[in-house]
């Protein structure tokens, strides 16, 4: 189904474009550079051919979600709206609107949905597409953004809400990319995604807390001596826990930024139990005992910590490392 083209083929389209073999090679160069060895070369050819419009995928029409790759155009897909986003306002110097976003799933996969077009954004603002939303979207291309697929609708593609005769199973659980890569914690840099760490706690400090919305859990914002949710206006806020400790694998040591459920798991407690630390943090002492020198797999994403100029880690999951497994492996 991928229609593409291989890497010497790629070359020469942008070539026909008049760009020179030694500039091709040298942009490529400076790609790789640039993201620190995040893609393969085809896929550093790839992102200077979409730079300079040259098209490398032919139209693929319908795709299931794992088969979509950055720089497709004119796909369609149906799937079930898994997540849904705020919509966002912007102002630049070219233009200003609203975005929006959500992720969409089918039995295969997961992939981020972006809407440029204020008739696409108006069906999110009125309610007619909310999360478990079956959808076709029609006339859409994929874009790379750090690692993640994503697809873009203009004016030009068409979102049908409930379309007739589509039926979408149990949605492919995980994370929007298909494959995470173990990585060692001195290979990790900031633009790093869907990376698996392992490793030791060595420090671990008290938790903190937030307001969330108590009907759908979003954060609360505090607004004139009330909690305000985008979706419910003024609520009576529940807290969630946010954790923080230091995962040592024997080549460096990491921040490791656990919210909600994955603070819990770190601690082997229920996210209600992690919760009462708030009303008397003296009891955090008795739940943190023995976690220190703990060994845990953790997924999720490299990020910069300005602050403190030093690269974190913002964990999806949590797991306990069990050996049998690393001995299948």
């Amino acid at each position: 189904m991928l229609m593409g083209l291989t890497y010497e083929e790629i070359i020469a389209k942008i070539k026909e474009k008049g760009v020179s073999e030694e500039e091709i090679q040298t942009r490529i160069k400076q790609k790789l550079d640039q993201l620190s060895g995040l893609i393969s070369k085809e896929g550093a050819a790839q992102i200077i051919a979409n730079e300079l419009g040259v098209k490398i995928f032919r139209d693929v029409g319908k795709l299931k979600v794992k088969e979509i790759r950055a720089g497709m155009r004119d796909i369609e897909v149906d799937g079930k709206v898994i997540n849904l986003f705020e919509v966002r306002s912007f102002k630049n110097e070219k233009r200003e609107g609203k975005v929006a976003s959500f992720i969409l799933g089918d039995e295969g996969g997961q992939i981020r949905i972006v809407l440029w077009d204020v008739g696409h954004i108006a069906k999110i603002e009125n309610k007619d597409i909310e999360e478990g939303t079956v959808l076709k979207i029609k006339n859409t291309y994929c874009r790379d953004n750090n690692g993640f697929k994503e697809l873009h609708l203009n004016s030009n593609s068409e979102l049908i809400t409930n379309p007739k005769g589509v039926i979408i199973g149990t949605v492919a659980n995980g994370q929007i990319s298909s494959e995470f890569s173990h990585k060692n914690i001195a290979e990790i840099n900031e633009r790093d995604r869907n990376v698996i760490l392992r490793g030791t706690i060595v420090q671990i400090f008290d938790p903190r807390f937030y307001e969330v919305c108590d009907q759908c859990s979003k954060r609360a914002i505090a607004e004139n001596g009330s909690y305000k949710c985008a979706d419910h206006g003024n609520v009576n806020p529940k807290y969630a826990a946010v954790l923080n400790f230091f995962l040592d694998d024997g080549t460096e040591n990491i921040r490791v930024v656990c919210f909600r459920e994955s603070a819990a798991n770190v601690l082997g407690v229920k996210e209600e139990e992690l919760g009462k630390v708030r009303n008397n943090i003296s009891t955090f002492e008795n739940m943190k005992s023995g976690v220190l020198g703990k060994q845990l797999e953790v997924s999720g994403r490299a990020t910069k910590n300005d602050m403190f100029n030093r690269v974190e880690f913002i964990a999806n999951s949590v797991e306990e490392l069990k050996p049998e497994n690393i001995l299948r492996e």
